[in-house]
């Protein structure tokens, strides 16, 4: 049963006025409602991996009530955790980068495919080292708005459908694709910025 409206916006408010408190029935009560659905979000994020999805939740939890003068009320309480969610997610990504080597990353294609987002570059990624690849798309991807990391990571590295990503990022089918086609020009942009910073 979903708590709808106003009704909605005077549990969330109660709920984060006893987690500032201290109320620590309160902190079981913030897992216990939000828990399932952002495991369910993370796992999706990391390829069914329930190790690290069972860890990034945590992390989350850890965040949310670390940060919570910052929420202000003017989302809903599970869009702030997703918010955030996808920042731990992103982290993790950014991890896993860093600690893969180029002969055993499977990761290396995913990342090459968001290179090739850079269409209007001369293709000289097949001289490129994958690593070199990885750390470039990588940059690219991190200097971006949040909202254009996100669909990014959900179309190219998931593999998500449109109707997907609508549903995860609480917007439109047209809305998504709007985003997407100035998150790849940005990514373009990103990426071309940094072909240049370096030669």
């Amino acid at each position: 049963m979903t708590i709808a409206g106003s009704t909605a916006q005077s549990y969330e408010a109660k709920l984060v006025e006893k987690l500032r408190s201290g109320d620590s029935t309160a902190m079981e009560e913030l897992y216990s409602v939000y828990r399932g659905r952002l495991y369910s979000l993370i796992l999706e994020q990391v390829g069914r991996d329930e190790a690290a999805a069972e860890d990034l939740v945590q992390e989350v939890f850890l965040a949310a009530l670390s940060s919570l003068h910052k929420f202000r009320g003017e989302s809903q309480l599970y869009t702030w955790l997703r918010s955030i969610a996808f920042h731990k997610v992103n982290d993790f990504y950014r991890h896993q980068a860093r600690r893969a080597k180029p002969n055993q990353s499977s990761s290396d294609s995913d990342f090459v495919e968001l290179e090739h987002i850079s269409d209007t570059t001369p293709a000289t990624s097949a001289q490129m080292e994958s690593e070199e690849i990885r750390q470039s798309v990588h940059q690219a991807l991190v200097d971006l708005p949040h909202d254009y990391q996100e669909v990014l990571v959900l179309k190219y590295l998931k593999g998500m459908p449109v109707l997907a990503i609508s549903q995860i990022m609480g917007r439109s089918p047209k809305s998504v694709e709007g985003l997407l086609s100035r998150a790849r020009k940005a990514m373009r942009d990103n990426l071309e910025n940094n072909g240049n910073h370096e030669s």
